[in-house]
């Protein structure tokens, strides 16, 4: 029986081919006879047989049949004896601990020169990668492999429904460092700006400090570098040249690969030039056989060009969760404005689009870039989004002196966001967040078929059409595969944004406006308010549709006329779409038969996104009084302060309801006061609700059916949106008053 290690080497050092090199190690390492082989191979005995000639050839074995394989025996077992006399005269561990200590030392600056710090996008200065870095989560089944059915993926239907199936759908999650001490050789796949680099440089700079496998030495190597070399070298040349200029022996170094004391880091494999690729390929391939004891990392795109390193474990980088985004938030403030760490974090809570982002490492970056100068994000989202994808689609390349290939002549820049903005459109008002592969080609034919001297061959078309979506995913991971042939946006927020996009560039008002009352659609109205140069007919069209909401009922008619009426008979400080606003608000939540503090409060939004500087609690007195009287009708409040509050025929009204049905003073014992309640309630509801319709012409019980209810509630949403579009746009002044002036109004006949 022989020892892997000694077999492996003598492949090596007789350039058995890869196939060769399988048949010899079950054949002398596990004693398998050709069928086993054949068998664990998935080929047939004969091929087998022929490899093994082969093998006797490479080792200059002669003889005959059966004799010819005991021979081979003699010969290995005379190999191994000299093997082991030459293992007396090898260096010991603590040999290689110290050659692995002054390896370290003289390669160090340079490693920390190189991968100690990040600078990315518009950062005026490099920062120490220590101080920033932010550990990645590894999902070691590659998403767009999972084998997942149309029909499961299109139960998806919201965007909170999205991001479940997303998470859900990931089988397990490790960190980065535990993938690698998993698997020794490690492909590490990613979007673009998922933090694959930077997790590389972490690593070279964590087994430099001996934070992790301190007995290995770090080699990190930029493949793009690498394969533009003057010369272009092999692999191994350029490794060994690199280490002999920081004074490294060729004798250390491969004293060191020998004994597997290397870790290799391989990044941006997506980077390298088409015309290298194969040969960077054939020449990774090579070193990692040739030096198999050593641990090998390499970092691609997902969607790159194809390859495929046979003893090489794929795993991609997982996007950011929630607790990865506060922690890189606050170690990109720490030291020098940590309160804007929380500002922004807050910032992000309560804006669910633009959190979604910050999934991204690169995106967040940008975020915390944009945060930083301003203090703020940006009032319209619509600017940070297109500032995100340039930082994708040109900046995140240029930056980093990357010439990505030209993979369809004919299509511009311009022409890939016009082509996403028609695919982003035309999916969601299908309702897809998700697109089978043939449908989306199908859409990209359906578009770079009218380009200039576009070929109109089909067959062509259809190629060129897989090339663009890959190239789209590749480049700029805006499309991403989700399951095998299934894809989505690689962020929600882009496929709303690409469709206002095209429904402002293409003036698709009139469709959009099928969508106002879907709450699905609700960013897509808001970006498209902030991308018109001017929004006056978009804003008009939206209030002609809510104004016919109600239109054709009586009854709801009437509840807008007594909110138009009430605004008009009590004196305030308020606009009086504002103070409409409060009465619907009221005579609507009190028509909910619940009783939600939070809910009643978001009927009040109205109110603050008109500017009014108050709460529910700083009001009028008249306003006040109202609101008290309504809730008092409704639930066991106190009226002492109510009652001290009124005045002339009101005060005496509810001063006489208390004294004739006994309510219990403020002060009575909790028991006392809830059995009164208990017997009472009913009664007192009805006596005060008529005191408060005599008196204030408010608590009337409008009766409204289940179905008034639901358009009630979408028509207030649809208002809420309305006034948002409009507080987020550029509108005339003439226009803004018209919608402030008729809103809540009843329709006139």
């Amino acid at each position: 029986m022989f020892s892997k290690d000694f077999l492996t080497a003598l492949a090596r050092k007789y350039e058995l081919s890869p196939e060769q090199e399988e048949v010899f190690l079950l054949w002398f390492l596990e004693n398998k006879n050709n069928n086993q082989i054949a068998e664990k191979l998935y080929v047939e005995p004969s091929a087998i047989r022929s490899r093994k000639t082969l093998i006797f050839k490479k080792f200059s074995i002669g003889g005959n049949g059966a004799n010819k394989e005991k021979l081979l025996r003699n010969w290995l077992e005379v190999e191994a004896k000299k093997q082991n006399i030459k293992a007396d005269l090898q260096p010991d561990s603590d040999d290689l601990d110290l050659l692995v200590k002054e390896v370290k030392q003289k390669i160090g600056a340079d490693v920390t020169e190189r991968c100690g710090t990040m600078r990315v996008l518009d950062m005026t200065q490099p920062v120490d990668l220590e101080r920033i870095y932010t550990d990645v989560n590894i999902i070691k089944d590659v998403i767009g492999r999972r084998r997942i059915g149309y029909d499961e993926v299109m139960e998806v239907c919201t965007r909170e429904h999205f991001d479940r199936f997303l998470v859900g759908a990931i089988q397990e999650r490790v960190t980065g460092f535990a993938a690698v001490e998993e698997f020794q050789k490690l492909v590490v796949l990613g979007k673009p700006g998922a933090g694959k680099t930077t997790f590389m440089k972490y690593l070279a700079m964590s087994c430099l400090g001996d934070k992790f496998h301190g007995e290995l030495v770090p080699i990190f190597v930029t493949l793009k570098v690498y394969a533009e070399t003057k010369g272009a070298p092999t692999l191994h040349e350029y490794i060994f040249a690199e280490l002999q200029q920081r004074k490294v022996s060729r004798d250390e170094i491969e004293r060191l690969l020998e004994s597997g004391r290397a870790l290799i880091l391989l990044d941006g494999l997506d980077e390298v030039r088409q015309e290298d690729d194969r040969r960077v390929k054939q020449d990774i391939d090579k070193f990692s056989r040739d030096w198999l004891k050593n641990r090998f990392a390499i970092t691609c795109r997902i969607a790159a060009r194809e390859y495929q390193f046979e003893k090489f474990t794929e795993v991609e980088v997982a996007d950011f969760d929630e607790g990865q985004i506060e922690t890189f938030v606050n170690n990109w403030f720490k030291g020098k404005d940590e309160p804007k760490a929380a500002r922004l974090l807050e910032k992000l809570k309560d804006n669910e689009p633009v959190q979604e982002l910050a999934k991204s490492p690169l995106l967040l970056t940008l975020l915390c870039l944009v945060f930083g100068e301003r203090n703020d994000l940006p009032p319209k989202r619509s600017e940070l989004y297109k500032e995100g994808l340039e930082v994708l689609m040109k900046k995140w390349d240029a930056k980093r002196n990357i010439e990505r290939e030209q993979i369809y002549k004919h299509l511009s820049p311009q022409n890939k966001e016009d082509m996403l903005g028609q695919i982003a459109f035309n999916t969601f008002v299908q309702g897809e967040y998700f697109f089978r592969q043939d449908d989306l080609q199908h859409q990209i034919k359906q578009y770079i078929c009218n380009l200039p001297e576009a070929d109109g061959d089909p067959e062509v078309l259809r190629v060129d059409s897989e090339v663009v979506l890959k190239a789209i995913e590749h480049h700029h991971g805006l499309l991403v595969e989700r399951a095998r042939n299934i894809y989505s946006f690689s962020h929600l927020t882009f496929q709303e944004y690409f469709t206002a996009r095209e429904v402002e560039r293409e003036r698709k008002l009139e469709d959009l406006m099928q969508h106002f009352t879907d709450p699905r659609w609700k960013e897509v109205f808001l970006l498209t308010a902030e991308m018109l140069r001017r929004s006056d007919d978009f804003l008009l069209m939206m209030k002609d549709r809510i104004d016919k909401m109600l239109a054709g009922d009586e009854k709801l008619q009437a509840l807008l006329l007594w909110a138009k009426q009430k605004a008009d008979s009590v004196r305030t400080k308020y606009k009086p779409v504002a103070v409409r606003a409060f009465y619907f608000g009221i005579s609507f939540y009190l028509s909910l038969d619940i009783y939600d503090p939070y809910y009643s409060l978001c009927l009040y939004d109205l109110d603050l996104y008109l500017d009014l500087d108050h709460s529910l609690y700083d009001l009028d007195l008249s306003l006040s009084l109202d609101f008290s009287l309504s809730l008092d009708f409704s639930l066991d409040f106190s009226l002492d302060q109510t009652i001290e509050a009124s005045e002339g025929e009101l005060q005496q009204a509810l001063q006489g309801l208390k004294d004739r049905l006994r309510l219990p003073d403020s002060d009575t014992d909790l028991e006392t006061h809830s059995q009164w309640w208990d017997n009472n309630k009913e009664e007192w509801r009805s006596e005060l609700r008529q005191v408060c319709i005599k008196h204030r012409n408010i608590g009337h019980d409008w009766q409204f059916t289940r179905e008034q209810k639901k358009l009630l509630k979408k028509y207030y949403e649809a208002n809420n949106l309305l006034v948002q579009c409009m507080n987020r746009s550029y509108v005339s002044k003439q226009v803004r008053e018209e919608i402030e002036a008729t809103l809540l109004l009843p329709r006139e006949k």
